[in-house]
């Protein structure tokens, strides 16, 4: 995991002049209490995991006083080595897996058959047959954590190629606002 370099600067740039979650988010703007809180919450998401918000990040760098040619240094050295871990990560060797979407808003997870399970030309094969006599069924067969295939009506339908972190291959539902991934065991 990359190192936090903007969280760690405003952390302790923050701790220095004594201030705490509630008296940043004042200084960034915060008039209430409820406001107060939900930034307060939004600043310790910044020290924890990054920064995700380009305006906040802006009123965090006014009230603490901070140099912008050097958090902009930090946030180019932080995604440049999210980007270096993610491309190592997505060309590791991954099993290959199989999505079915028996019908429309219903994605499930299920296991290639033992004998296919590390033939990438045989489980293609495999995921097209599985759609060729299904007139609504999709199947996505992820061969690597960088490449998936999308087949319907017995037919290759996509390529999708993962090309940056936080870009998923693997098809899910949504509900609620999360994504759901279902599971068979067989």
């Amino acid at each position: 995991m990359a190192i936090n370099y903007t969280g760690e600067l405003i952390h302790e740039r923050r701790i220095r002049r004594s201030m705490t979650f509630g008296d940043l988010a004042r200084a960034c703007g915060a008039g209430t209490h409820k406001q107060t809180s939900r930034i307060s919450q939004r600043l310790v998401l910044f020290e924890r995991e990054g920064v995700r918000d380009r305006r906040l990040l802006e009123k965090v760098i006014a009230a603490l006083d901070l140099d912008m040619r050097i958090v902009n240094e930090l946030l180019n050295r932080q995604r440049d080595e999210e980007l270096r871990a993610w491309h190592a990560w997505v060309s590791e060797p991954a099993p290959m897996e199989l999505h079915v979407r028996p019908f429309s808003g219903f994605w499930f997870k299920k296991l290639l058959p033992d004998d296919i399970a590390c033939d990438e030309l045989r489980a293609i094969e495999h995921a097209r047959a599985m759609t060729s006599s299904h007139e609504d069924m999709r199947v996505v067969l992820k061969v690597s954590r960088r490449v998936a295939y999308t087949f319907s009506r017995g037919q290759l339908i996509d390529r999708r190629e993962a090309v940056a972190p936080h870009h998923s291959l693997t098809p899910f539902v949504t509900v609620g606002g999360r994504g759901i991934q279902f599971k068979t065991s067989e």
